[in-house]
């Protein structure tokens, strides 16, 4: 049966049609059933089975496993206690993901730990007030307060650079190429940020005459850095961000942080500035225009999270001096507030997996601040972070430690 579409037609001839077209297709599925029955000789006998409804059932019990082992197995395994990684008893340990894995640090030294709990690598020293800062794959170990430390490691944990400082160290930042800034003391000035290759070798400074330097970053494609500055008129103490070309020296812009004091700056992926004070963060452009401001309406962030994921994290205090969870985009635009737990003490933000804590439980929450799963822990959680995998978190307290599976 043909159809003329310049002709009216009714609804038998469309049924007639469909009447006839299936009957077509049921013709040609029992020639294919019937053309998939093999004559098998098993032991002498002959067995006939038809190949067709046997891969047709096979299909159907796998989805059937995989349906079992994602709703039954993997909820039931969730939890997952590792008793056998040794850390200090009561050691406050920093957690930043790592490749696929997690990296810990305190004073005692820097370990990386794999997805059971096993070291892929470690190195013991003694340090006064390390901090880490990661890019790729490289980790920038650096110890504050006069020891003048600073080393570059890769995943594999091999040290590839020990820096030549010799003064001290403010601050340090690594971007996913292997170069290094630092913010250190430099006699006669109010600090100095220096930049170094990959090699170690210094190729930038810049003296700071004018304000006593908080924090700086180096871009992702290594032409500039941003460097926050403590100023002061005699009245009043503020803030300051200046946008520095690498290759010129000359500033690219800056940006005057009234009435705050900046705490850390930071550049995203995009060459995006987040420069975070007491109770409002910055946004500004690669040369240091404002893009957005997010006011915490009088709060400050107890806790902050800007680099670890594709969100931002503030736990503050609310008016009832209960904690809340406010997300952000790094637009600047806020996507979610969690106050479902009254006691948050910890935060931690990997990709698009962000996880809180309490003192015996851990919770993953969605950008909109829903929660998502909640994981309740046999000892008191002093510190928890997601491995870089964005599946499991490591809850870490007392001389216990746990990995739990947390998506």
């Amino acid at each position: 049966m043909k159809f003329d579409i310049n002709k009216e037609f009714s609804f038998s001839q469309i049924f007639d049609f469909l009447k006839e077209k299936s009957g077509s297709f049921r013709a040609a599925v029992k020639k294919l059933d019937s053309g998939s029955v093999k004559n098998l000789n098993i032991k002498g006998r002959v067995v006939r089975i038809n190949a067709l409804r046997l891969g047709l059932l096979a299909a159907v019990l796998a989805i059937l496993l995989g349906l079992f082992i994602n709703l039954v197995v993997l909820p039931n395994t969730a939890y997952r206690p590792y008793s056998g990684i040794e850390f200090d008893t009561g050691g406050d340990y920093e957690q930043i993901a790592f490749g696929d894995d997690l990296l810990l640090l305190n004073k005692n030294g820097i370990k990386l730990i794999d997805n059971k709990g096993g070291y892929i690598w470690e190195e013991s020293m003694t340090l006064t007030n390390p901090t880490v800062d990661i890019a790729g794959k490289y980790a920038l170990l650096a110890d504050l307060e006069g020891n003048c430390s600073l080393n570059l490691y890769n995943l594999k944990g091999k040290k590839l650079v020990t820096y030549p400082i010799n003064t001290e160290i403010l601050s340090a930042k690594v971007n996913k190429s292997g170069k290094a800034a630092a913010a250190v003391t430099a006699e006669g000035y109010k600090g100095a940020a220096v930049v170094f290759d990959r090699k170690g070798n210094e190729i930038f400074r810049w003296n700071s005459g004018e304000g006593y330097i908080i924090d700086l970053d180096i871009s992702s494609d290594g032409k500039s850095i941003a460097v926050a500055q403590m100023m002061s008129d005699g009245a009043e103490t503020y803030s300051k961000i200046h946008v520095i070309n690498i290759s010129s020296g000359n500033e690219s812009g800056s940006y005057v942080c009234e009435g705050s004091l900046v705490a850390s700056v930071t550049f995203d992926d995009s060459g995006r500035i987040i420069a975070v004070a007491q109770n409002k963060v910055y946004g500004l452009n690669k040369k240091g225009a404002e893009k957005f401001v997010i006011d915490l309406a009088g709060k400050s962030a107890e806790r902050y999270d800007v680099t670890g994921g594709e969100r931002m994290l503030f736990l503050c205090r609310d008016n009832r001096g209960g904690t809340v969870l406010e997300i952000y985009n790094k637009n600047g635009k806020q996507t979610g507030v969690f106050n479902g737990c009254d006691d948050i003490k910890r935060i931690a933000c990997t990709g698009d997996t962000i996880v809180v804590s309490n003192s015996r439980s851990v919770m993953r929450v969605s950008g909109c601040g829903r929660l998502r799963r909640t994981t309740e822990i046999e000892h008191d959680i002093m510190s928890v972070g997601v491995y870089g995998n964005g599946r499991n978190a490591l809850a870490l307290g007392g001389n216990c430690a746990d990995i739990v599976r947390i998506r």
